[in-house]
């Protein structure tokens, strides 16, 4: 089962209860902006476009913003995007009374995007501040994780119901109001971590060396890259799930948010049920068998007739991302050192979310020029292609200590513009670079 130990940490407990609060605001602004693009469209591509706007922006600007802020102090730098978070959703709200101009709501999704992305990053920079020091950094995670999927499956289906009962302002309301209770929440820590800026270093220094510090170690490339290539794939589904639900299925309005939450519930059941089992085994060797849970889900979803296996593709692809984020943000913080944390999270970040808008712009296409059925089935071949990948390419893979050894062997440096860049050597380049072709 999930240690508690974490919670000791009063740090850490503020932590914890914004991340939780976060998962709920997404839970019902996802559904809410979702329905509401859909319903004043009716179009895959416009319903593709606001997630394009919510992930490709922050992708791109998502690392600078990260390298700027992460040498604030957590109280502050948090609680100061959670409270922008707060207006734009309210804003949102008001503008969903009557029929917004949809360009402007995709301009203020995309702004919200940026903020979460780099909310998200700080927050894991913050928590393994707080507990890698005290070796409890996987036990953090791991709780997190269990908080992460009560409020992915709880989240979307109360989405849901608030937007049957009171709207799609009602929920976005109650996302406007979850991020304030998370700035209040964070502003009035005294436990958090301080600032730890070098004097005089500009964010793109900062930019720079955190990328050179992530790129120079062989095991962190490659988790970058095999996960590049797996959520490609995964992402395809997420553009035209609100469809598949709604009407490949015939599931109606509260389909969406039922298929979602089914999803979270099967990273709930492995977050509680099989937590300790998991952990057990090395983090690279999982990370594959992960994948491999979700390649099974989204066959069982491609194949579905019925909402009701549909959600049971979904509680399976669930149970397979309920040990595989955690896990790729495990292998990445073990392989770290704590100062590049934010920078290296926030890389990761915007990865996932670049390759989440590579992965929606093919869906459009693809959907368009064929079927919500056609892009389902790519997903699931996709996934299954790139798991395959994953696990050849992290094959052997040492833990944290085998791979800080590799960290520390001699590195020549590129030098840019008078910053110099740690690079790894000729022949790990060279797996690096063949790692990120076969990614994109």
């Amino acid at each position: 089962m999930v240690s508690l130990r974490p919670l000791r940490h009063a740090g850490f407990r503020r932590l914890a209860l914004s991340y939780t609060l976060n998962e709920l605001g997404w839970g019902f602004g996802t559904v809410a902006l979702g329905l509401l693009v859909f319903d004043r469209t009716h179009s895959a591509l416009a319903t593709t476009a606001l997630w394009l706007c919510t992930l490709l922006v922050p992708a791109l600007v998502g690392p600078a913003v990260t390298a700027h802020l992460d040498r604030a102090a957590t109280r502050r730098a948090l609680p100061s995007l959670y409270l922008a978070e707060a207006g734009i959703f309210a804003l949102l709200a008001i503008l969903a009374y009557e029929s917004p101009w949809i360009p402007l709501v995709l301009l203020l999704a995309a702004l919200d995007g940026t903020l979460a992305l780099v909310g998200r990053a700080l927050t894991r920079a913050a928590v393994a501040a707080t507990l890698k020091p005290v070796g409890e950094l996987e036990p953090g995670n791991a709780l997190l994780n269990v908080s992460f999927s009560v409020c992915f499956a709880a989240g979307p289906a109360l989405g849901g119901v608030a937007v049957a009962a009171g709207g799609v302002s009602a929920a976005l309301w109650v996302s406007a109001g979850l991020f304030a209770a998370m700035t209040v929440a964070l502003a009035t820590s005294t436990a958090l971590p301080p600032a730890r800026a070098e004097v005089g270093e500009g964010w793109l220094a900062r930019l720079r060396a955190g990328l050179g510090h992530a790129l120079a170690n062989r095991a962190v490339r490659r988790v970058l890259a095999s996960h590049a290539a797996i959520f490609i794939c995964a992402a395809m589904i997420s553009p035209v799930e609100v469809i598949w639900a709604k009407e490949t299925l015939d599931g109606g309005d509260g389909a969406y948010g039922l298929v979602l939450s089914a999803w979270g519930a099967g990273t709930l059941i492995t977050g509680l049920v099989l937590s300790s089992v998991w952990r057990r085994a090395s983090v690279l060797a999982r990370l594959p068998l992960a994948a491999g849970v979700m390649a099974v889900g989204y066959v069982v979803m491609a194949s579905a007739t019925s909402l009701a296996v549909g959600a049971v593709g979904c509680f399976i692809g669930g149970m397979g991302n309920g040990f595989y984020y955690v896990s790729v943000v495990q292998a990445i913080q073990d392989r770290v050192d704590d100062e590049f944390q934010g920078r290296v999270m926030g890389l990761l970040e915007s990865t996932t979310a670049g390759c989440f808008g590579i992965g929606f712009f093919i869906a459009a296409a693809l959907t368009e020029l064929t079927s919500v059925r056609v892009t389902f089935a790519a997903t699931a071949g996709g996934v299954i292609l790139a798991t395959l990948w994953m696990a050849t390419l992290l094959r052997g893979g040492g833990g944290p200590a085998a791979s800080r050894a590799d960290e520390e062997l001699e590195q020549p440096e590129l030098e840019i513009e008078g910053h110099p860049i740690a690079i790894a050597s000729r022949d790990g380049g060279r797996e690096a670079r063949g790692a990120d072709a076969e990614a994109v």
